[in-house]
Order: C-alpha cells, then structure tokens, then sequence
C-alpha cells in the first residue's frame, strides 16, 4: 500500500467518524430533548426513523449514481449536505423542522456509506482490504463514542444543540479534505474515458505508485456502461448471494438501529443519569472497535460470511442477557458492550463480503442496494423500540422480541455460506474490473 492509499483510507475513516457522529447526535440528544418539547416515545421513534428513510433514499438512489457519474463529485456532495443540515439541525425550533432536517441528513449519510466502502475496497491491496475496512467501520463506532463523550459534557447544563453543531463542523473539516485528497475512481475512468482522463488516471497512477498507462485500457462494452445494475445483482451466478445478504442486512438493521437509537433512553429508563445513559456509548463504543478489528483480522482465516454469522448468532444470546439484567449501572454497561462487540463486527462483515460479490462496473450500486435494504430495516427498528415501550412493555419482552428478530440474519448467513460453498467466489467469476489496487513492485 503507497502512502497515497493509506492515506485515502485514512480520510475515509475520519468521515465515518464524522457520520458516526452524526447517527448518534439524535439519539444522545433524545433523553433531554424529549423532556423539553415533551415529546411521546411514538413520536420519538418516527423521528429516529426519518434519518433511515433518508438513508434509504441515499443507498438506493444517490449512492449507485457514483457508478454513472463518478464517486468524487457524489461524495462532495454528501459532505456538503450533511454539514448544511447538521448546522441547522442546532437551530431548529420544532420537532417537525428536526424531522425533515434529520431526513435529508440520512441521503447525506446512506450516500457516504455506501461511496466509503467502495472508495477503501478500490483503494486497498487485495490483502490489505479486510483490514481496511475494518478501519472504516473503527472510524464510524468512533464518531458514535465521540458524539457520546461530547453529549455526556453538554448535556449537563441541558446544552443538546451543541451536539448537532459540533457535528456539522466535523463535517465542513472533512469536506475541505475531501477536496483536496479524493481522487475519481479507476474504474470510472476507464469506463468513461472522457477527454483528460488518461491525464487523470496516471495522476492517480503516480500517487499510488504504479506504473503511468501510454493509452488507455479497452473501453467496457456499452451495454455493461448501459448497465442493467438489477439484472447482474440477479443473474443466476448472484441471485442467491443477494437475496439472502439483503434479507441479512435488512434484518440485521432492525436490531441494530434499534440499539442505536434506543439504548441511552432505555438505559436512561433503568436508573441512569441521562449524563452516564450517554458516556455508556463511549464504553460500547470501545468494544465495538475491538469488534471491528477482530473481523478483519480474522475474517479471511475463517471466511468472511462464516464468521458474520457467528457474530449474529453471539448478538442474539446477548440480547436475551441484557434483557433479563437487573436495572444495576455497571453490568447493564458490560452486557451492552459485549452486544454492542457482536452486533457492530456482524456489521463490518456485512460489507467484507458485499464489497467482494460485485464486479466495479456495479460495485456502488450493489453495496448501495445492501445497505438501502439495511436501512428499510433500520426505518422499522426503531418505530418498534418506540411502540413497544409506548405499550408499557418490560425491557426483557422488548429485548426477547429483538432477540427472535436478530435470528433471522443468523440464518440467512448460513445458508449464504451453503451457496458459496458450492461455487467459486463471485468476484473471481465476474471479474475483478480494470485494475488491481496492489501497487507496482
């Protein structure tokens, strides 16, 4: 990996903090801001969920345009909007003008995820890949400990809008560096090969040390530049890998950004000063770093989807624990952790293996339709948190149905594995497009 490369992977991560941040800031904010415009759990649990349609819109729409009209100016864009809405979400007067702020910053945000993932895959060696985005995931769990910390500090003197402008210029710092380090992706430009790309493509060549191109590479077919995104995702070759990866993600989301969303009120509920309700994501925070980095690490050794599906497996039984703990401070943190350790290294393995079933030409597009499905998932997680606890339900019966949904991945995985086991990998079968990102000897 040329310092040019580690370089870009390190700039992704710091705006998967910045986006880690911005998930949290409602969610650590809600304890306070709900005594203050007294608002109904219901109510509450739609406005965790218009982040999610907006990430949705983000994943299915913004994102996979990357693969038509290039990922810089895409991810440029994301930057530019979170920052703007973030900002105004620190003004904002009503819980209505929050709920259509808090919507246009999830397309900013289910945007970037999915052009992050693809950026750091594009940019890492083969072997390099798995940690590096492993990294990625570090930087988003980071910004969500960060938000945390800087909540557990404001929220004392009930200060919650400082959260959301605090945000909002993380995001102006990493859209100034975004301009001035992210380069197009290669593969775009060899699929477009508009006049001065070739210029473009040997600037990226020198910075990443390989060798410079005299001409450009054979241009792709029109009907793959054409692309039909669906119908490659859907081919007999991917069909079954997809279906099942979607209903994971999907699935996966409802637990997670329930989690996510709900755990500093529901801790908050059990006893907790909504201070240390808050200072609890940087603890969970920490192990899900540690999470993070064991799939990575490990992930090629026992296989990417394998272990995917260990780790929901392992979230499922925490779940049952952290439902049936007594309402005590400190081992209701250490289950949390431990849950939180499960539920974020699943995550990352989600996209060690989408970033693997898709050739470049649909890569965005693939990725996005995981993640779009992820957050159908996390639209409908977070709404039932909101129902279930407006109903009078327990913490167990509410943990013990989440529990029984985060099965469903565990499953689905499995089976995924029992496809793959039967073939070769699909990126090896479709092709790993233009250019390896191993730099030149």
């Amino acid at each position: 990996m040329s310092v040019y490369q580690w370089a870009v992977v390190a700039l992704c991560c710091v705006i998967n903090i910045a986006d880690g941040f911005d998930v949290v800031s409602l969610a650590v904010a809600a304890p306070v801001l709900t005594k203050q415009w007294h608002v109904d759990p219901a109510i509450l649990g739609t406005m965790f969920s218009a982040s999610a349609v907006g990430l949705v819109i983000g994943a299915f729409v913004i994102g996979p345009m990357a693969d038509k009209v290039g990922r810089r100016p895409v991810m440029l864009s994301a930057l530019g909007t979170l920052a703007a809405m973030l900002l105004l979400s620190g003004l904002a007067t009503d819980i209505w003008q929050l709920f259509v702020l808090r919507t246009i910053t999830g397309i900013g945000l289910g945007t970037l995820v999915v052009c992050l993932n693809t950026t750091v895959a594009d940019n890492s060696s083969a072997k390099a890949r798995n940690m590096s985005l492993a990294v990625l995931h570090i930087g988003f769990t980071f910004g969500m400990m960060l938000g945390s910390a800087i909540a557990a500090y404001v929220l004392q003197s009930g200060g919650w809008r400082l959260i959301f402008i605090a945000a909002g210029s993380l995001n102006l710092f990493t859209l100034a560096c975004g301009v001035l380090l992210l380069s197009e992706s290669r593969d775009f430009l060899v699929r477009r090969q508009a006049p001065g790309d070739l210029a473009r493509l040997n600037r990226i060549h020198r910075r990443m040390r390989i060798a410079e191109l005299a001409v450009m590479p054979p241009k792709p077919p029109a009907a793959a530049q054409r692309g039909a995104a669906m119908r490659a995702m859907l081919s007999p070759e991917l069909r079954s890998w997809t279906i099942l990866v979607w209903v994971a993600s999907a699935t996966y989301a409802i637990v997670g950004y329930f989690l996510l969303n709900w755990k500093p009120t529901i801790l908050a509920n059990a006893g907790l000063s909504p201070a240390l309700a808050a200072a609890s994501g940087v603890i969970t925070g920490a192990c899900g770093t540690v999470g993070h980095l064991t799939m990575g690490m490990l992930g090629r050794r026992v296989g990417e989807g394998r272990l995917t599906a260990i780790y929901f497996a392992c979230a499922a039984v925490t779940l049952v624990v952290f439902g049936m703990m007594p309402p005590a401070p400190i081992p209701l943190l250490a289950v949390a952790g431990v849950t939180t350790f499960f539920v974020v290294g699943a995550y990352t393995g989600l996209f060690l293996v989408s970033v693997t079933m898709y050739p470049p030409a649909i890569q965005n597009a693939g990725v996005g339709y995981v993640v779009g499905f992820g957050r159908i998932g996390a639209i409908i997680g977070p709404s039932i948190g909101g129902w279930l606890l407006s109903a009078g339900l327990s913490r167990m019966d509410t943990y013990f149905v989440f529990s029984a949904i985060a099965v469903i991945p565990v499953i689905a995985m499995y089976l995924a594995n029992q496809v793959a086991a039967r073939g070769p990998r699909h990126r090896d079968a479709t092709g790993s497009g233009a250019f390896d990102a191993e730099p030149a000897v």
